[in-house]
């Protein structure tokens, strides 16, 4: 408890006080291509529903989907996204959109 509170009393007065610099975090970088991508995929989500193409069931499985897809865009770009990262999400947004498709147009169930 002693050590902390000279610490303190060092750190806020002195000469170090205010020369610990303070380093930037990186921003994610995000691909917008990704995020148009899932908007057009959940407007075709809505739209099969609102067409009644596609079930209410199916369609939470394909909004699901879409935000796992998100959620994994988040937590890649945290450190910024790798070349393996951004084809990783390229294959499963094609593969979201693929599914979409298939089962508006009631080929795979």
């Amino acid at each position: 408890m002693m050590i902390g509170l000279v610490l303190a009393a060092m750190i806020g007065s002195g000469p170090l006080a205010g020369t610990i610099p303070v380093q930037a975090r990186p921003l994610p970088s995000y691909n917008p291509a990704t995020s148009a991508d899932l908007g057009t995929i959940r407007r075709d989500v809505r739209k099969g529903r609102e067409e009644g193409s596609l079930s209410r069931r199916q369609a939470r499985e394909l909004r699901r989907e879409s935000r796992e897809v998100a959620m994994l865009e988040e937590r890649y770009a945290a450190g910024g996204l790798s070349t393996a990262e951004q084809a990783e999400l390229k294959a499963r947004i094609e593969v979201l959109r693929a599914l979409t498709r298939g089962k508006r147009l009631g080929t795979i169930k």
